[in-house]
């Protein structure tokens, strides 16, 4: 579902329960719209006009998405496309955004994943006040996460088989980037060097530990400070040290809707640099949590965590037997997210509470005892 803005319209959205999100809403669409179509009249360099700003909702937790065709010129055709803005404000997610890490990932990935054609960015806030890059709209459809895919939606539609078929294909898609040697590849390496993002598993975890004290203040989160305790003290010895795509989820995958081929992968603002099987773990997690933890049973097609976790290993040849602490890892940091979401919308009274919680907790009892 998406809401439109028109010139007489502003920019506001956000529903009860999951999806009050904390992504600042836009005070001025028509500015944003008029401004947007004069950058693209330059950069393409032929007039161009956006009639319509759309903003869409059910999935994504803390960017600014803009949807619009653009009418280039008399006689070439609109573009279908995507605007990512850098959000603003106090009500966000996190700490500090590196739009243009994102941008330069994705530029850099892309003849090895398939990735959003970038358009253009912008780097400063010249143009809208903040950073913000465009691209091509990737047709096709996206496993929604509001509300989750194995309660309702396509996805819940399908037979099993697309669905075994999709799954496996997100997994194919991600081992992609794990499989990128960066000394092998030196304008990956240099988009890495460029960013700010951690770069090894200590500087993940202290990543963490100052978000929550960013996020939280003088509020106490019991569980989630038991998790990072337990992270801090049982690091693996072994890691391998890749690229990660950092927010590794179904619902940050286009699926071609003809092949079920994966058509592109999104949000790459939680890259980073360490063990790829967190990539994994995060995405075996989240299906997990969005299924098995609301009391849901998953739907029938998906392989579940440990066939999921041997066709990783044989697409990359990389062990899994360090996929229990990132099981962890992923709950602890899923955990601080969404706390951080409540308490921006005033939900002061339950940190600590919450389905999340309790599956964290359940993966503190399975494999930190």
């Amino acid at each position: 579902m998406v809401v439109e803005h028109s010139a007489s319209e502003s920019a506001s959205g956000g529903q009860d329960g999951l999806d009050k999100r904390p992504t600042p809403s836009l005070d001025d669409p028509e500015g944003v719209r008029i401004a947007l179509s004069r950058w693209l009249s330059e950069k393409l360099g032929q007039q161009t006009i956006i009639p319509v700003l759309k903003i869409p909702e059910g999935t994504g937790m803390s960017n600014v998405t803009l949807m619009f065709d653009a009418r280039i010129g008399k006689d070439s055709p609109t573009l279908s496309l995507v605007a990512r803005i850098q959000p603003q404000g106090d009500k966000l997610a996190f700490p500090d955004y590196d739009l243009p890490m994102q941008c330069r990932l994705m530029q850099a990935l892309k003849a090895i994943v398939p990735v959003p054609h970038i358009i253009g960015q912008e780097n400063d806030g010249a143009v809208l006040g903040m950073p913000f890059y465009i691209m091509k709209k990737t047709e096709g459809l996206i496993p929604p996460d509001i509300p989750p895919y194995h309660m309702d939606g396509w996805i819940k539609q399908s037979v099993p088989e697309t669905r075994r078929k999709i799954w496996y294909a997100g997994i194919e898609a991600m081992s992609r980037v794990h499989n990128v040697r960066l000394e092998d590849n030196p304008v990956l390496m240099e988009a890495v060097k460029q960013s700010r993002f951690p770069k090894s598993l200590n500087d993940q975890l202290a990543y963490w530990q100052n978000y929550y004290m960013w996020g939280y203040g003088d509020l106490c989160h019991e569980s989630v400070e038991k998790a990072l305790c337990w992270l801090q003290e049982n690091r693996p010895e072994q890691q391998a040290m890749r690229l990660c795509w950092g927010d590794a989820r179904m619902a940050n995958i286009i699926v071609d809707e003809q092949s079920n081929a994966v058509a592109a992968l999104l949000d790459w603002e939680m890259a980073s640099l360490g063990d790829p099987l967190q990539d994994l773990a995060w995405w075996v997690y989240m299906d997990e949590l969005f299924s098995v933890g609301l009391g849901v049973a998953p739907l029938e097609g998906f392989p579940g965590r440990q066939k999921s976790a041997q066709y990783w290993s044989e697409l990359t040849g990389l062990g899994i037997s360090n996929l229990g602490y990132y099981l962890v890892y992923a709950a602890t940091r899923f955990a601080l997210i969404l706390g951080r979401m409540g308490l921006v919308n005033g939900n002061t009274e339950n940190v600590g509470k919450g389905f999340e919680v309790d599956y964290l907790n359940k993966m503190l009892k399975a494999f930190a005892n």
